[in-house]
């Protein structure tokens, strides 16, 4: 009986291991093919954006750094940056967090939009309601 659980034992330690290892292996592919996903984003990304001084732009880093200046260059695994001191910051799409343009982004210019079409047409309400009459108020009354 005693050779039997020991049996039993290393039978089920073993199966652990094994399993362990088949679940580990797929999630790794997976992890490998979200960083070639968000690699490959960054890259066109990089790549829409252009070289020159025309091209501004902020890189926040996966280290929580962030870079600002120019595309000078752009290669296949990284690209530079170059800041107002004009010393180019080399960097590889694999550490880029996040990509951000000068100025303001899409969803600020919308919100500043629409804030101005409310307040313009309070205005012309305003105006109509006082070019009509308007509510009058008598003796603390309003008839």
């Amino acid at each position: 009986m005693g050779y039997f659980s020991l049996i039993l034992a290393v039978v089920l330690v073993f199966d652990g291991v094994a399993v362990s290892q088949v679940t580990t292996a797929p999630e790794s592919k997976e992890t490998q093919t979200r960083s070639t996903t968000q690699n490959s984003k960054i890259q066109s990304e990089v790549e829409k954006r252009g070289t020159g001084k025309q091209s501004q732009l902020k890189v926040k880093l996966k280290n929580n750094t962030e870079v600002r200046g120019y595309i000078s260059k752009i290669g296949d695994a990284s690209f530079e940056v170059t800041g107002k001191s004009g010393q180019a910051t080399t960097i590889e799409y694999a550490d880029v967090q996040k990509l951000q343009g000068s100025g303001l982004s899409k969803g600020a210019k919308i919100g500043i939009i629409v804030g101005v079409v409310v307040v313009a047409v309070a205005i012309v309400i305003a105006v109509a309601v006082a070019k009509a009459g308007g509510p009058t108020f008598r003796g603390g009354c309003c008839l």
